[in-house]
C-alpha cells in the first residue's frame, strides 16, 4: 500500500492533507510533515484541521497552504472514522494513512497498519518511499508525533523501530530536548485548572476511573478544548489504574470520550460498544449527550473489560 500510495502522489499535483479534530502530536506531526515533502516534490498542498491545533504543537514553520486549490486527491493521516473530521468533507478522491484499528476502509488506498506506533511512523516511512530528503522541519514534526504516540516512548508500541526512527530523525535535525521539554514543560494555567476540575469530579469504581469536562467548564475559565489536550494521559499515570475515562463535552449536546487502559484492549473493547475504536490500550468515541449524565454508563461498560486478558 505504502508503494501504491507513493505512486499515487507522483502521479497527481493537487492535494488536501486533513486529519481528526482535537488534533494532537502525532495528527499535527504527520500532516504537516507530509506536507512539507509534497511541497519538495512540487506538490500543491491545502492542509486542513477540523479544530484549532494548540499552540504548543506549532514549533516548526508553517507548511504553504495552498488554501484555493481544487485537490485531485485527499489524503487522510490518523483518521479511523470519518466522524472525527467533524463535519469537513474531503474534495478529491480518498487515501488513508492510519494506524489504528478499524474493520472500515476508506477511499481509492487505505494503508491501515494498527502494528505502527503512529501515524507519525508511516508518513516516514511513505516519505523515505518517495525518495524526498527529511529536512529538519519533517524531521521535528515526525520526531514530535512518535513523541506524542508513544507517551514519550513509555508506552507499549515503543518497539526498537520506533527509537530507529526516533535515532534518524535527531540525525536529520530534530532537537529531542526541545520538543520534549515543549510538550512536557509548557503547560498552561487553564490546563492546570481543567486538571483540578477532573480531578474533583473523579469516580472510581474498583480499578476503573473516570471524570468528565463540561461545555461550561471552558466558558467560565475562558479556556479552549486545545488546553485540556495531554488531561487524559495525565490521569492515566494514575497508581492502581486499569482504565482511565474521560469525558470531554465538545458542544452542550455532543460528547467526545478518551479512553485509556494498562496491558489490556479495555480501553479499545469500551469505545466499541460506543461506536468509537483506537488502539488496544488507547480509544476514543463520539456521542450525542451529556457527559454527567453518561460518565457512570461509560465507567459500567469500562468494569466488564478491565483486568481481563486482550483476546
Amino acid at each position: 500500500m505504502k508503494t501504491r500510495i507513493a505512486d499515487i502522489i507522483r502521479g497527481h499535483d493537487r492535494f488536501e492533507i486533513m486529519t481528526h479534530e482535537g488534533p494532537d502530536e502525532d495528527a499535527v506531526g504527520s500532516s504537516r510533515a507530509l506536507a512539507f515533502a509534497l511541497i519538495a516534490l512540487g506538490k500543491s498542498v491545502r492542509l486542513i484541521y477540523p479544530t484549532p491545533i494548540p499552540d504548543t504543537l506549532l514549533f516548526t514553520p508553517e507548511p504553504k497552504n495552498d488554501k484555493g486549490i481544487s485537490p485531485q486527491i485527499s489524503i487522510m493521516v490518523d483518521v479511523s472514522d470519518r466522524k472525527l473530521l467533524a463535519g469537513v468533507t474531503p474534495q478529491g478522491e480518498i487515501v488513508v494513512v492510519d494506524h489504528h484499528r478499524t474493520k472500515a476502509e476508506d477511499g481509492i488506498v487505505s494503508w491501515i497498519d494498527p502494528g505502527k506506533s503512529s501515524a507519525s511512523e508511516m508518513v516516514y516511512e511513505l516519505i523515505r518511499e518517495l525518495g524526498t530528503e527529511i529536512t529538519p522541519a519533517m524531521a521535528s514534526n515526525l520526531y514530535m508525533g512518535l513523541f506524542g504516540d508513544t507517551g514519550g516512548f513509555m508506552h507499549s508500541n515503543t518497539t526498537a523501530k520506533v527509537f530507529k526512527t526516533a535515532y534518524d530523525l535527531v540525525r536529520a535535525g530534530a532537537d529531542p530536548n526541545s520538543i520534549a521539554y515543549r510538550l512536557k514543560k509548557t503547560r498552561s494555567l487553564k490546563y492546570y485548572q481543567i486538571l483540578c476540575i477532573t480531578m474533583d469530579r473523579l469516580i472510581q469504581a474498583g480499578r476503573v476511573y473516570g471524570s468528565f469536562i463540561c461545555y461550561r467548564d471552558f466558558r467560565d475559565l475562558r479556556a479552549t478544548p486545545e488546553d485540556a489536550s495531554g488531561i487524559i494521559e495525565e490521569l492515566a499515570s494514575l497508581a492502581g489504574s486499569e482504565l482511565i475515562i474521560l469525558l470531554r463535552e465538545l458542544n452542550p449536546d455532543t460528547v467526545h470520550a478518551s479512553i485509556r487502559s494498562k496491558g489490556t484492549e479495555a480501553a479499545l473493547k469500551t469505545a466499541r460498544a460506543f461506536g468509537g475504536g483506537g488502539h488496544g490500550m488507547a480509544a476514543g468515541f463520539t456521542i450525542k449527550g451529556r457527559a454527567d449524565e453518561l460518565i457512570e454508563q461509560v465507567i459500567e461498560e469500562g468494569m466488564k473489560w478491565a483486568g481481563k486478558a486482550s483476546s
